[in-house]
């Protein structure tokens, strides 16, 4: 439950703006296209060997662009949207944010939402790691890894009518991710007991399951003025 020490969840900041989020398909292309760019620029300085004298100056312009991005800036930190069929998107999160270059390339199928649930959906997810990504020699680290698992997960949940904070993510590694393949990653709600809804994704390299999760959440109580319920 959101209290003073307790900031609220992104999706029951998104209950609070109500209608006044946008629907994130209606977001210019340039948006997305500047945050592709960075992200490709963060793995060009990952595996460049050019000379260091030609760093540096690389280095130079790339503060120049970083002081012109910050000339303006957002005073809404977090940048929310709503899809038609009452999806809430986090664009600027960390974990797979399509505005937020940190974030790994992770997009997902169309699904649907349910309203009157918890009901199980299946989510998909598509992602190819580079290098950005990397951690033991052609694999992702393990933390990228997570990642993946948390977000689908989380998505799973949300879409099954499950929708509630992290309270635990249990991963279980079983290959190496390996990194410039497409990966897949499915995940799906599975129960609940009272206010906790339990979640389960795995991560696919072709037909190999290189790791699997799951994951715990738990929904605010039904007096907070925030609850879905």
């Amino acid at each position: 439950m959101a209290n003073e020490s307790t900031p609220p969840s992104a999706w029951q900041l998104a209950q609070q703006l109500g209608d006044s989020l946008g629907d994130p398909n209606d977001l210019a292309n340039e948006l997305f296209e500047l945050t592709d760019a960075v992200r490709a620029l963060v793995d060009a300085a990952t595996v460049t060997d050019l000379d260091a004298d030609v760093q540096a100056v690389i280095a130079s312009d790339v503060r120049r662009l970083t002081d012109q991005l910050r000339s303006e800036t957002r005073t809404d930190l977090i940048r929310l949207g709503r899809h038609r069929n009452g999806r809430i998107e986090n664009l600027s999160q960390a974990g797979s944010g399509r505005l937020n270059p940190h974030a790994p390339p992770l997009t997902f199928e169309p699904f649907e939402i349910v309203r009157d649930g918890p009901v199980a959906v299946e989510v998909v997810g598509h992602c190819t790691l580079t290098e950005a990504h990397g951690g033991p020699p052609e694999r992702a680290h393990g933390g990228v890894v997570t990642t993946l698992l948390d977000e689908t997960i989380g998505l799973a949940a949300m879409a099954a009518g499950a929708s509630g904070l992290t309270a635990g993510l249990n991963v279980s590694f079983k290959a190496g991710t390996p990194l410039h393949e497409p990966l897949i990653v499915r995940a799906a709600y599975t129960h609940s007991e009272g206010r906790k809804h339990v979640a389960t994704g795995q991560l696919f390299a072709g037909t190999t399951i290189t790791a699997e999760a799951t994951g715990i959440f738990i929904a605010p109580p039904q007096g907070d003025p925030l609850s879905r319920d």
